[in-house]
């Protein structure tokens, strides 16, 4: 696929974030179901990995996935979430509400992810849980005094928020979450779309627990939108490169990367605007010409854009003056520590970039030189540290060895490689 002053279509698979919550679901309501556009990237593939152990069976075809969930089972299991600690999170809200006894193992990087956010909410509710120092692994008792959840979010955190609801869902009465809810809302529009009880209003979320499971689900996920903005980075900082991206997640708390790209002078428009299985889904157009400019991106800000921050970093490298992300202390506890991770590997780049009160400062424009990329077994700093390489000198090649990108984009270094050509 060529590049050269022509627009050029391609598809993702479907949203890792999204994906991961239709599996739990379809283990919890019994039947059979669908999923199309599934994504096979390690993340999802360790969420379907450890609902088999409680008895999930499933097939792949072509276009989609068929998941059969009427032999669920109650026995007390282990289940390995590999490096995904949104599905050792959102499983350990669900497995805690089955009243499952379960040891829920990690991997690498998931062992140094914080799992008290939690811990925290759930034990206060009934659920028995252990782990050491809140850390992987986590061991789940089963309990007999579980009650609905009364709970305030401190945290804007939609794994926290997605965990609760999915506790929730399978103990009897109504639960209740308030506070900071104001994250990506998959989970709560795909119960919407099922005709699940749910109640949203404001910032306030009513739900319904221990009824009926006898569903068929139908699930078609977009494409999904973290992937995207590689390729829409790539083809923003690309000389003459038109790009369109069909069917992409669009939700609200989810495009600030696109948000964020346009502020900066990228030259943008999301077009076909439409919904899907409650989703807003959209096709995003890049076009070339993009003149970039340092933006001040405040702290609040930082939630919906919080996976996208690595390569905004790259887009900030390109701009004129300077990029400002304003509380980002967040960026510290996830799969590396990010924050140093983005300033070495801007370093070593010949780069400007620093730490300056919980703030993250670059200054773009310098005369940049290709580096190896330090990745630190993070998925989204090696992309991101990957295109800004790449659009040094087109033939850069990765280090073989490093592949902790097939995390949650396992065609990346062949589409990446299409769009900077």
């Amino acid at each position: 696929m060529k590049l050269n002053n022509q627009s050029n279509k391609l598809s993702l698979s479907g949203d890792k974030s999204i994906a991961i919550r239709a599996l739990i679901l379809c283990a919890h309501f019994k039947g059979n179901h669908k999923i199309y556009n599934f994504p096979k990237n390690e993340d999802v593939t360790a969420t379907l990995n450890a609902l088999s152990q409680i008895g999930l069976k499933y097939r792949h075809y072509k276009n989609y996935i068929n998941i059969n969930s009427n032999d669920i089972n109650f026995n007390e299991t282990e289940i390995d979430c590999n490096e995904s600690a949104t599905a050792a999170r959102l499983l350990t809200g669900y497995l805690s509400g089955l009243r499952i006894k379960t040891i829920i193992k990690g991997q690498k990087t998931l062992k140094n992810r914080p799992m008290d956010r939690i811990i925290d909410p759930l034990s206060s509710v009934g659920a028995k849980i252990k782990s050491k120092d809140n850390f992987i692994p986590i061991e789940i008792n089963s309990s007999k005094n579980l009650t609905p959840i009364n709970q305030e979010l401190k945290l804007p955190s939609a794994q926290i928020k997605s965990a609760l609801i999915l506790y929730a869902i399978s103990v009897k009465g109504e639960s209740k979450i308030t506070g900071l809810t104001n994250t990506r809302d998959h989970l709560e529009r795909m119960l919407k779309y099922i005709n699940y009880p749910i109640k949203i209003n404001g910032n306030e979320i009513r739900i319904l627990g221990d009824i009926n499971t006898n569903k068929n689900l139908n699930i078609k996920l977009p494409g999904d939108i973290s992937s995207a903005s590689f390729l829409i980075c790539a083809a923003i900082l690309s000389t003459n490169s038109n790009l369109q991206i069909m069917n992409v997640c669009i939700n609200k708390y989810r495009i600030g990367f696109v948000e964020v790209a346009c502020k900066m002078g990228a030259n943008i428009e999301i077009k076909n605007k439409r919904n899907i299985n409650g989703e807003s889904v959209g096709d995003i157009h890049v076009y070339n010409g993009s003149k970039l400019k340092g933006v001040n991106i405040d702290q609040s800000d930082i939630p919906n854009i919080i996976d996208e921050i690595p390569i905004i970093s790259i887009l900030a490298l390109y701009a004129d003056g300077k990029t400002t992300f304003n509380g980002v202390d967040e960026l510290r506890v996830k799969e590396s520590n990010r924050l140093q991770s983005i300033i070495s590997n801007i370093k070593e780049m010949n780069g400007i970039a620093k730490e300056n009160n919980n703030s993250l400062e670059i200054y773009g424009n310098n005369k940049l030189y290709n580096t190896t990329i330090s990745s630190y077994g993070d998925h989204r700093i090696f992309m991101s540290f990957y295109i800004a390489n790449k659009i040094i000198n087109k033939n850069y090649k990765h280090q073989i060895h490093d592949t902790c990108y097939k995390k949650t984009f396992p065609t990346f270094i062949e589409l990446v490689d299409k769009v900077i050509n």
